[in-house]
């Protein structure tokens, strides 16, 4: 079967079977929908969100951190929620509730699932990261643009297994992922309701060279994922970030010896609190 005939089968597959595509999260749907409303406060939200649990920790947890730090401690979810703002914590509600849940019994499929979710998370927490020192978007709105920009290649690789023989060819299944994850990721993000700004964020999957006028979540998760993967096989054939024309709009500052960039380098430790909360 040709690659072009391998790429339409496994859209057409995904599309038939909705069971591979991640539900919305129903939290954040009520989350959204309190927001709304205009009488909506602290209190409202802290009520819904209190229902899961995991999500309290999380979002206590991330008000607590370095980015929202001022003298007086988190003493409860309410106080995490008027730390950080409404709009903050809808993003961060997002993102944990979004975190990977597909499991499969095939080893080599499960390997590459949990693969896909750890360089996602680390990606996030990257652009989070970013987004706080630019000051291009909310870096809660960064850090789900990350974990969103790769949402739609979970179900590509369930239904890749099915293939193995471009399943297990690394070339073969990079660019099949390459093909489809921004069509699948749009189409996910579409019926989950989201706005054209969070999907221009999956569009722009490994376009390094955008070079749009106005800078933003797409700039920022692109420098994000490059970033991610120093060290990877990948970034051997990827552009320097210093030829990448968003790294030099976004005034990211200077390069460490490694190709790090200097700013993330004394929030190593956050980063990595925040991809562990995160299931990375």
């Amino acid at each position: 079967m040709s690659e072009v005939l391998i790429h339409q089968k496994i859209l057409q597959t995904i599309k038939a079977d909705k069971s591979l595509l991640p539900a919305t999260p129903e939290v954040g749907v009520k989350i959204l929908a309190a927001m709304d409303d205009p009488n909506c406060n602290v209190k409202v939200i802290a009520k819904v969100i209190k229902n899961d649990v995991g999500l309290s920790a999380f979002i206590i947890k991330t008000a607590g951190s370095s980015r929202f730090a001022t003298l007086n401690p988190i003493k409860d979810l309410e106080g995490a929620i008027a730390r950080m703002g409404l709009r903050e914590t809808y993003h961060l509600s997002i993102a944990f509730l979004s975190r990977f849940v597909h499991k499969s019994s095939n080893r080599a499929l499960q390997k590459q699932l949990l693969a896909t979710h750890k360089f996602s998370t680390k990606m996030a927490v990257i652009a989070f990261f970013l987004a706080n020192n630019t000051k291009k978007a909310l870096p809660s709105q960064a850090l789900l643009a990350g974990l969103f920009q790769d949402i739609g290649v979970p179900a590509i690789l369930v239904a890749l297994s099915k293939h193995p023989d471009v399943f297990n060819d690394e070339t073969e299944k990079a660019r099949c992922i390459d093909v489809l994850a921004p069509k699948i990721g749009t189409m996910i993000l579409q019926q989950w309701g989201f706005e054209e700004d969070m999907i221009a964020v999956v569009k722009s999957r490994k376009n390094w060279l955008m070079d749009d006028e106005e800078t933003g979540l797409p700039e920022l998760v692109l420098i994000g994922r490059l970033h991610a993967m120093i060290g990877s096989p990948e970034f051997k054939e990827c552009p320097s970030l210093c030829d990448i024309p968003a790294f030099e709009k976004l005034n990211l500052g200077e390069l460490g010896p490694d190709g790090t960039l200097d700013i993330l380098l004394n929030s190593q430790q956050e980063i990595s609190d925040i991809q562990r909360s995160l299931g990375g």
